[in-house]
């Protein structure tokens, strides 16, 4: 259901992020992802951020965003915030967010977020499919700015590139609503 701009950028302030940060602990699970044909769509390591505040902290920049970007989808969930870091050579490759079914309890990804934690890396762009197949180039690239969330809808294909040099750390969220009807 694509209404409007295709994403809408937020800024986060300083104090959401000191306070989403320190649930980071341990070490990070490695999250990679094999394709059926042995490629890897997916290299990265991650943890959960679970705690309800922080949750419903970013639940509001989402409907926000939401409403900014004229999408005006209804949100009533998230899920537990993904830290990611990238290193030299990870990637994440085109995918969608949104499942095919809705969960258990009727809820479907409507708007997906990254924020972006750090600038100091190279490569590591971020793609969303933006054009159609006439065009071209079919994506948008962003190199995001620190301590900004880049808010799109969770049908959008998108992808992160390869790093070439640094760490890439990232939030990733995932707003949930009713079914489409």
């Amino acid at each position: 259901m694509r209404y409007n701009s295709p994403h809408i950028t937020e800024r986060i302030g300083a104090v959401t992020l000191e306070r989403t940060l320190k649930h980071v602990s341990g070490e990070l699970q490695d999250a990679k992802i094999v394709g059926a044909s042995g490629h890897i769509s997916r290299s990265t390591k991650i943890c959960w951020i679970k705690d309800k505040d922080i949750l419903s902290t970013y639940l509001e920049y989402a409907q926000a965003a939401n409403k900014n970007a004229g999408w005006d989808f209804h949100l009533d969930m998230i899920e537990p915030l993904q830290y990611a870091e990238y290193s030299v050579e990870d990637e994440f490759g085109w995918h969608v967010d949104q499942h095919n079914i809705p969960y258990d309890n009727g809820r479907v990804r409507k708007i997906s977020f990254s924020v972006f934690l750090n600038d100091d890396y190279e490569g590591g762009e971020f793609d969303i499919e933006t054009g159609n197949p006439q065009e071209k180039v079919r994506y948008t690239t962003i190199k995001g700015e620190r301590n900004t969330a880049f808010f799109f809808q969770s049908d959008y294909w998108h992808r992160v590139r390869p790093i070439t040099k640094g760490v890439r750390k990232s939030l990733v969220g995932w707003v949930l609503g009713p079914k489409f009807r």
